[in-house]
């Protein structure tokens, strides 16, 4: 008799990330690149040893039976060498290939690596932290010889209650967003992205600062209004993920796995003639409003509850009408740690993570910072009239933001 290959199950957010491949394929990506070169077999054993932590990232993924296969991969099938045609990077089908892969593009003084992180299997804090992981494997790092993987979220969920909608979001509950971009046919993929400075980003952060508002704030805030200028609107609907591990009782434990909530419904009015900071001061009590309610965990305790028990054709579907997919969409992967994320005798000289590529209208913003460097980013499929879309939007939210430290 054939021995069947070992499964590991998933866990319930997990499950939503899969639920809506068809759409939004779960798959982030690092870009990172690196002053120096990579030693592979050294990395290759960092991979194998992280394995031992992160079983997972060796696995495929079987969509029908929501568990993830040990199929036999190895090290060498996560760590692989490219040619500068991209297209077979960015299309990685999870059901057949590792869960984690890193692709190197060696050029003469510096390398070009990215890396590709399963949706399902982490969100962007867990990819970071696998990221983290990695590198001190590589860096030769004596790890705690008890360090376990955390992926279940019940122990976030005892003590959750989830309140009621704020005024702002009742009022326009039924208000929603329109795409900012066509519905086109072009297949191109699109890795756009927009810097702001360090300098600039300092000025940011003391001005955030004075004002009592976060850079998340700022950021949200440069966007609805762009959303506002570019559809003639003067109220904006914008989700914004929440991750839920502040809400874990050990904050320093290793949690590679699924962990974001989000808050669907983050309410902005911009009427003629209000300013950048006026819209920052609403964006900030808004959001500080839907946290102190636990909005972020509406419906997260229902499907964990579940989870185990539903057949997953009605978990399915479950999924898709709890969680719905926006035109318009909001993610921060916060700062990237340069001293966690370094490679022995290699410069790391740019690092930013995006979200998958999204297919047309559809159009997500994600922003992330390394070494006090903000990159803007889109992902998306399209064409080239796509591509300056997306980069007009970039420069735009970017301008916001700039006009407001001038």
């Amino acid at each position: 008799m054939e021995k069947q290959p070992n499964r590991i199950p998933c866990e319930s957010l997990d499950f939503v990330e899969a639920s809506h491949r068809h759409r939004v394929y779960p798959l982030m990506y690092c870009h990172m690149e690196i002053i120096g070169h990579l030693d592979i077999e050294r990395l290759k054993q960092s991979v194998s040893l992280s394995s031992e932590i992160v079983p997972e990232i060796l696995c495929a993924y079987d969509f029908k039976k929501n568990c993830f296969v040990d199929l036999g991969y190895t090290a060498n099938d996560v760590v692989r060498y490219t040619a500068e045609n991209m297209t077979s990077v960015l299309q990685q089908d999870l059901d057949s290939h590792p869960q984690f892969q890193i692709f190197i593009i060696s050029q003469r003084n510096h390398e070009l690596v990215i890396a590709v992180m399963s949706h399902i299997l982490a969100d962007g804090e867990g990819f970071l932290q696998y990221l983290y992981l990695l590198a001190a494997l590589y860096n030769g790092k004596r790890l705690n010889k008890n360090i376990e993987n955390h992926r279940d979220i019940s122990p976030l969920l005892k003590n959750i209650h989830v309140l009621a909608p704020t005024e702002q979001a009742k009022r326009h509950k039924h208000l929603s967003i329109s795409p900012l971009r066509p519905a086109e046919t072009g297949n191109q993929f699109l890795c756009l992205t927009s810097q702001i400075s360090s300098c600039d980003m300092e000025l940011i952060h003391q001005k955030a600062r004075a004002s009592g508002t976060t850079m998340n704030d700022v950021f949200m805030t440069a966007y609805a209004r762009v959303i506002a200028q570019l559809q003639n609107i003067n109220t904006v609907i914008l989700p914004c993920p929440a991750d839920l591990r502040r809400f874990y009782p050990e904050l320093d434990t290793l949690t590679i796995a699924n962990m974001t909530g989000i808050y669907r419904r983050i309410t902005v009015e911009i009427p003629p003639g209000c300013s950048f900071g006026m819209t920052l001061q609403q964006v900030h009590i808004e959001l500080a409003l839907q946290k102190s309610r636990y909005r972020c965990f509406v419906g997260i305790k229902a499907l964990d509850r579940i989870f185990h028990k539903a057949p997953r054709l009605l978990l399915g579907q479950a999924v898709k009408a709890t969680y719905r997919l926006t035109p318009v969409s909001y993610t921060n992967f916060g700062i990237i740690s340069h001293e966690k994320l370094c490679f022995t005798d290699c410069t790391i000289q740019n690092c930013f993570l995006t979200g998958t590529y999204r297919l047309p209208p559809d159009f997500q913003l994600t922003i992330s910072t390394f070494k006090n460097r903000c990159t803007l980013n889109c992902t998306l499929q399209g064409s080239a009239d796509g591509e300056k879309a997306g980069q007009y939007i970039l420069e735009l939210i970017k301008q916001e933001v700039l006009n407001w430290i001038a």
